[in-house]
């Protein structure tokens, strides 16, 4: 079952702030086009929601996510899922800052251990299905179908590339000039990379649009590229 952050120990303010410094600031630097990413995302939830509505955020990591939706509708609620309790703290930090915590609950645990009685307006999973095993990706995309409203919108952003592929092979050295670029440290750039190759779990386009299917979504569009990085708005059937 999911866990509430209520009794856990709170870290201490400028333990937060300091963290949350260190994984926005790596995280725009490390992913190609990061803000327009989320402007993307959020373009997408603007089109197709009503003025209120109850999204289901998987993975909100430190709140980034929470913060731009958040602000950008008064009327949208969330509900933020994620396994890690240290990123869920942080994110409520900055639920707080931003005056938001009335209308975001966060959970420590996974969607599929998430009520199924419980249905949401739209679902969002950024840059956290590259992480689950391949094994796996079908039962995570399942878990949040199930847990939406029939044709609820859902945004996917996920590293879209074949491991040892021929397109990987001529993408890094153009990664690694936009690394450059934007000022990403060089040992940030090694721990990028080592994380790829040791803790990444990446597919091709044509096998995650096959996954989307499989778990009851249709009407796949492709909305975003960031390089490596894609981005899916489906809805569910």
């Amino acid at each position: 079952m999911p866990q509430h952050l209520d009794s856990k120990p709170p870290i201490a303010a400028d333990e937060v702030n300091s963290l949350i410094a260190h994984y926005d600031e790596a995280a725009r630097l490390a992913i190609p086009g990061y803000e327009v990413m989320h402007t993307m995302s959020l373009a997408c939830l603007l089109a197709y929601l009503p003025e209120r509505a109850d999204l289901l955020v998987v993975g909100p990591g430190t709140g980034t996510e929470l913060v731009r939706l958040g602000e950008a509708n008064p009327q949208w609620n969330f509900l933020g899922v994620d396994p890690s309790a240290d990123m869920l703290r942080i994110a409520e930090h900055k639920m707080a800052l931003h005056q938001l915590s009335n209308r975001v609950k966060l959970v420590q645990g996974y969607t599929h251990d998430l009520p199924t009685d419980t249905l949401y307006d739209a679902a969002t999973s950024i840059m956290v299905m590259h992480f689950i095993p391949e094994s796996d990706k079908l039962q995570f995309l399942e878990s949040i179908s199930q847990r939406l409203h029939p044709s609820a919108p859902f945004v996917l952003v996920t590293l879209a590339v074949e491991k040892e592929s021929q397109q990987l092979r001529q993408l890094m050295p153009v990664l690694d000039a936009y690394w450059s670029e934007v000022g990403l440290p060089a040992q940030r750039k090694e721990e990028v990379v080592t994380g790829f190759n040791q803790t990444v779990h990446p597919l091709p386009e044509a096998s995650i649009l096959n996954l989307l299917e499989q778990a009851g979504f249709q009407k796949i569009i492709r909305f975003y590229t960031g390089l490596w990085v894609g981005g899916w708005l489906a809805f569910k059937s």
